[in-house]
């Protein structure tokens, strides 16, 4: 927290608040505005510029000798017009249109499809009588309408109507809108006013019949100022017209004026024939001068332009110049008299005495313009500059001199002089720090007279400061930091203490001492420090360290009289301010401007009251004005445009306001390669605007900053793109970002179809390879099932083989005892059936006999016994009981032989059955004949038709069939 200002001080700062309003006395333009010249060579236009102006956009527009020139910050771009003739005014609308007026032509330049300009001649509009002109010198808006004058005529545009002319009797000289209204001159009538188709001369506008009129300014509510050429200024009220009253030796009302415009604080400024530019304020003052010797181009300024960012655009007989009269900061160098680089500064008697590596200079006392000369005899390098009562002390690289009556005397002989530190208490007296150690100084008789060079000390002592308690410190920037205490009389030095590491000081090098809220406070490498008595030692103060970065070297220190703090370190220059709650405020982006132009041998910086600081500089001194500031204004990044660069040869895609105005841009996979370029509105340094970008969809994250103004890239994949891009100025102003969104399509190889193929194909060739693996699995797989099956196999036939000894053996007398059963069982079959032949053939013959006996009547009366016994023994021959037993048996034997046959061939008869039975068991055709109780010849013609029932050839044996059946 800041300590309270004492009493004293309180009044100290009355006294230099009030000294700092009164005691100065200097001009409004301290220095001279930091001036910005492009030559042609710089634009490739011609030498002379007729207009200037701004469009919406803050893009610069220059009515140039061979056209049109356009400026975005970074890149001049030049578009004649269709017959080549000088370009005399220009008008930025806001319908999007650049209005020109040249020679016998006017019209307007608008974007095409790509964005580039493309000029529109309107003279076909004009009624063919009218169209014979001269130079069209000045173009105005008013209410809607476009006015295009000439020294003939007056011409009124307004878009989709026809063109009206106004023709005046007389020759008309420039014309000028103020407050809606449009004032001319009419030559031999005076200044009239436009009034609808016709001229309608001004009361008292007779004055200027035969007078050229530079231009006409609000002045105050009732008044206007009138700037003739070469009859000096004017204020006219409506009907009166008077001389405007200018400072005597201001020179302004001798001027040969080209234009006058008023700025935005007020100021009239004036360009002129042949002596450059003027600022005047309402009072008639000179602020500025500024011609060549002051750093302009040419002396010839035929147009004036205010940018939105309020610094002044000059358009020359040969270059362009632009004014940074918005800047807090000024020059005092050459321009102003001095030169060399800037070490010292302090005013002294009216005068500011300014210290350079080439000599000491003065101002003019009591001037309008700071100017400075050298004082005499002061040729050389200055360090320091100290004043005592009507003596200002020169620290020289001579040694030290006195200035009096404007004049420079060396002290006495010796080397090099640093710098005077008063002694307290000990009125006179002062301190010589030098080359070589330290000597007493005593003021006797009015002159400064060496007294003694102290022994025991012969370091270089460029700063040096005493403390309250009456020590000396000496801050050596190689060795350290020395304590000097002398002897009550200053006849010697009493005690010697020198600082370092060991003490607590970071380092023994870039060291410095510095008054503080009225205490020594030591710049270090790093961090500000303070001599703590009670450890004898150095300690770091956190509350200034804390100001500043932790590693930045703090290399000079000024407070001013209000407790505010202007620093140099080794990454910025600023001033640090407290708000109402001692909380600091760190103001360092306005002044990086000035950083690369500081003397960077030894940094200086000189407050001389509130409103005045100086800092020394490579070519004399930079002024900044606090008082005046500068509001960060906004500013804005254009694209300008984008370039395929996929081909042999670039091409331009979209320039300028196209890529504004478009949603986006679709491009085809050969435009995939782009470049983009870019560019600021912020005209003050425009070369030290740093940019950043991001191309989202294709960058992690933003660039860092740098000051190309174009960014390339190559072989984009397709997608969808958004380019941002934004600028700093050289205050650290950061712009909004501007956004360009593009789509890259896909090659045709990877458009939707190319895909919609890619995917069939690709399922196809997927199937085709899962069944080229399922077929080469199924394959495998079975090969390793047969080869185990192989292995099981010929496991299994190993152990069949190992058991097959046993198990033969086991089968052959099981086959032989089956086969044995089945024998005998055939054998029983067999012998049934023979048995039942047998008793079928006894029977039969017992039959036979008693049919026999029957016929012949042997056994009559007992016919019917007999007919009877006959029908008994036929029944037994044709007995099923006997067949179906055995057939019973014969199926057990033969494998369910005739059910077989009944279920593969259901059509047979039994009779067919029997007979297949019988044949199975391979009996003669007698034998099935008495079986069957048929003839032989019956069982024949049975055998035939069981061959046609089983569907047997000719050529097929029935017995066989049966067998294997």
């Amino acid at each position: 927290m800041r300590k309270l200002l004492s009493l004293h001080r309180f009044w100290l700062l009355l006294l230099c608040f009030c000294y700092a309003v009164t005691g100065m006395g200097q001009p409004a333009f301290f220095g001279n505005p930091f001036v910005k010249n492009y030559s042609t060579e710089d634009f490739k236009g011609g030498i002379q510029s007729w207009g200037i102006i701004q469009d919406n956009r803050e893009v610069v527009y220059v009515a140039n000798n061979f056209g049109l020139l356009e400026f975005d910050g970074a890149v001049w771009n030049l578009y004649p017009v269709n017959n080549g003739t000088k370009v005399r005014s220009v008008y930025a609308s806001a319908d999007k249109k650049v209005y020109v007026g040249s020679q016998a032509d006017f019209g307007y330049f608008s974007p095409n499809a790509t964005g580039n300009l493309e000029y529109t001649s309107l003279k076909d509009k004009i009624p063919l009588r009218h169209q014979n002109f001269d130079e069209v010198w000045r173009i105005y808006e008013i209410k809607g309408k476009i006015y295009f004058l000439t020294f003939k005529n007056i011409y009124i545009y307004q878009p989709g109507k026809p063109i009206q002319v106004i023709e005046p009797a007389n020759p008309l000289e420039l014309s000028f809108p103020l407050h809606d209204n449009l004032y001319t001159l009419e030559w031999n009538v005076g200044l009239s006013l436009v009034d609808g188709q016709k001229l309608r001369l001004l009361p008292g506008g007779e004055v200027f019949a035969q007078q050229r009129i530079a231009s006409i300014l609000p002045y105050d509510r009732n008044l206007i100022l009138v700037f003739t050429a070469q009859n000096g200024i004017f204020l006219y009220d409506g009907s009166m017209v008077r001389p405007f009253s200018v400072a005597e030796g201001s020179g302004l009302n001798q001027l040969v004026i080209n234009q006058a415009i008023m700025l935005k604080d007020g100021t009239f400024a004036i360009a002129t024939q042949d002596n450059g530019l003027y600022l005047m304020n309402k009072k008639g003052e000179l602020l500025l001068h500024l011609s060549r010797r002051e750093g302009l181009f040419d002396n010839t300024i035929h147009t004036l332009y205010q940018d939105v960012h309020e610094n002044l655009w000059l358009g020359l007989n040969n270059g362009i110049s632009l004014v940074e009269l918005s800047s807090p900061f000024s020059r005092v160098d050459g321009t102003k008299g001095i030169s060399g680089a800037g070490y010292t500064a302090l005013y002294f008697q009216d005068r500011l005495y300014l210290g350079t590596n080439s000599g000491l200079f003065a101002s003019q006392p009591q001037s309008d313009r700071m100017d400075f000369s050298l004082v005499p005899n002061s040729t050389g390098q200055v360090y320091q500059l100290r004043n005592h009562k009507n003596k200002l002390l020169v620290g020289h690289h001579n040694g030290p001199y006195v200035v009096a009556d404007h004049y420079a005397s060396e002290m006495f002989a010796g080397q090099g002089a640093w710098d005077f530190v008063k002694i307290p208490g000990k009125p006179g007296y002062f301190i010589l720090g030098s080359y070589n150690g330290i000597s007493l100084l005593r003021e006797v008789d009015g002159k400064m007279e060496l007294i003694r060079k102290y022994k025991g000390f012969e370091e270089s002592s460029r700063v040096l400061s005493f403390d309250r308690e009456g020590t000396l410190w000496i801050a050596h920037g190689y060795k350290g930091i020395f304590r000097i205490r002398f002897d009550a009389a200053f006849e010697k030095i009493a005690a010697k203490r020198f600082y370092s590491t060991k003490d607590g000081l970071p380092s023994d090098q870039l060291l410095s001492l510095e008054h503080i809220r009225n205490e020594l406070v030591f710049p270090a490498l790093y961090g500000v420090y303070r001599y703590n008595p009670a450890t004898d030692n150095f300690q770091r103060d956190e509350e200034i360290s804390g100001y500043f970065h932790e590693e930045e070297h703090i290399i000079d220190l000024e407070e001013d009289i209000q407790g505010n703090i202007y620093f140099i370190s080794d990454e910025r220059v600023g001033k640090i301010t407290f708000d109402k709650f001692g909380k600091p405020l760190i103001e360092d982006r306005l002044f990086n401007n000035i950083r690369s132009r500081l003397n960077d041998d030894l940094q200086y910086i000189r407050v001389l009251d509130l409103n005045n600081v100086l800092f020394g500089a490579k070519d004399g001194f930079i002024h900044f004005n606090a008082a005046k500031g500068k509001a960060m204004a906004d500013f804005r990044t254009h694209l300008t445009k984008v370039i395929n660069t996929s081909q042999e040869s670039d091409s331009l895609l979209l320039s300028k306001r196209r890529i504004a105005e478009i949603e986006g841009l679709t491009l085809p996979y050969q435009f995939n390669s782009l470049r983009f370029v870019y560019s600021s509105s912020y005209y003050e340094s425009p070369e030290k605007t740093e940019y950043q970008y991001y191309l989202e969809g294709f960058d992690k994250n933003w660039s860092e900053w740098t000051e190309k103004t174009e960014k390339e890239y190559t072989n984009l994949s397709e997608g969808r793109y958004v380019f941002h891009v934004k600028a700093r100025n050289i205050y650290g102003t950061v712009s909004e970002a501007e956004s360009f969104r593009f789509e890259v399509e896909p090659p045709f190889y990877r458009n939707r179809w190319a895909f919609a193929a890619y995917i069939m194909a690709g399922f196809f060739m997927l199937g085709t390879f899962f069944y080229q693996v399922d077929k080469r699995f199924k394959r495998e797989k079975n090969q390793i099932i047969l080869a185990q099956e192989q292995k099981l196999n010929q496991k299994e036939t190993e152990a069949r083989l190992a058991t097959e000894m046993s198990e033969q053996e086991i089968n052959r007398l099981r086959n032989e005892k089956q086969q044995s059963e089945i024998d005998h069982m055939n054998r029983e079959l067999t012998s049934s059936t023979i048995h039942l032949i047998n008793k079928n053939e006894v029977l039969s013959s017992v039959k036979q006999e008693l049919q026999s006996m029957l016929k012949d009547g042997e056994l009559n009366g007992h016919s019917d016994e007999l007919k009877k016994i006959i029908r008994n023994i036929e029944q037994n021959i044709t007995s099923d009981a006997h067949w179906n037993q055995f057939e019973l048996h014969f199926n057990h034997v033969h494998g369910d032989f005739t059910k077989r046959l009944q279920e593969q061939y259901p059509d047979m008869t039994p009779q067919e059955i029997k007979l297949s039975t019988y044949l199975r068991l391979n009996l003669t055709t007698k034998e099935i004949a008495q079986l069957l109780s048929i003839s032989v010849r019956g069982v024949e013609i049975s055998r035939y038709r069981l061959r046609k029932r089983l569907g047997l050839d000719r050529s097929d044996n029935l017995t066989d069939f049966i067998l294997r059946y």
